[in-house]
């Protein structure tokens, strides 16, 4: 019978099987290390965007914040107008059709800005905050967005307030004679959305327009509710500046945290 015979292993001394175990240690270190890496640069990649994001963001608000304050300063010196016509008229010179022209333009309406706040959602939402390493500037993001764009916001006159000088202008002023006008909103102003109105007529009106209220006291009811809402407004273009310099700064010292001058 045939007899096999196992070859014989060679044992291996501790030397080798040091060097073994050290050559996979290095392997997995390594592969840690690179691993690391590469996420490392992936997160600084989506800082980076998510960053540019949010300058484009701020340049966006800027650019509103300064529209609407330009807007509503020309209205500020439209009420300004109408409360010294409304004046006249408390006196006994009133002179119907300015005041008819300055409240249809001016009374009961201003321009507000919108803010995009599309980045700092997407930093919130993908929990990618914790790599901002800049803890100031994580601070700045926080109080522009959270305090800042809030007291904007805060500051605006409500929609009650607008009612409010709305509904007591249709105690002075009458439609009856100006069908043209409500005739112009069969077309609207693709840039103003209002209808396409040339308010001179009001002011070119023959016989002069009529108000529904001719009363002095009636008459200062309604300078002080002008007054109170130019007021407000003027509020509101003070923090429309103010949040278009906290804009522009952030812009600045994101920029500057991540190299993005030049982009």
């Amino acid at each position: 019978m045939e007899v096999h015979h196992h070859p014989q292993v060679e044992k291996k001394n501790f030397k080798e099987y040091f060097l073994e175990f050290l050559m996979i240690f290095l392997a997995v270190t390594l592969g840690f290390f690179a691993e690391s890496y590469r996420e490392r640069i992936a997160d600084k990649n989506r800082i980076h965007d998510y960053m540019h994001e949010m300058i484009e963001n701020l340049q966006y608000d800027s650019v509103r914040c300064t529209l609407n304050y330009k807007v509503n300063v020309v209205r500020e010196k439209g009420m300004d107008s109408l409360r010294a016509e409304i004046k006249k008229g408390i006196n006994g010179n009133m002179n119907s059709n300015a005041l008819y022209y300055y409240s249809f333009r001016y009374l009961g309406s201003f321009s507000h800005a919108a803010f995009n706040n599309s980045a700092i959602t997407e930093l919130k939402n993908s929990g990618s905050f914790r790599l901002i390493e800049n803890k100031d500037l994580t601070t700045e993001i926080y109080d522009y967005y959270q305090r800042k764009l809030v007291a904007v916001d805060s500051k605006m006159p409500t929609k009650a307030e607008t009612d409010e000088t709305t509904k007591l202008g249709n105690e002075f002023f009458n439609l009856t004679d100006i069908d043209n006008y409500v005739e112009s909103y069969d077309s609207m102003d693709s840039k103003t959305y209002d209808g396409n109105y040339n308010y001179q007529n009001l002011l070119q009106h023959d016989p002069p327009l009529q108000l529904l209220k001719k009363d002095p006291a009636d008459l200062e009811r309604l300078y002080t509710l002008v007054a109170e809402f130019e007021i407000k407004i003027k509020v509101y273009n003070f923090w429309l500046l103010y949040c278009k310099k906290a804009s522009k700064k952030l812009m600045n010292d994101i920029k500057k945290e991540y190299h993005l001058q030049n982009e």
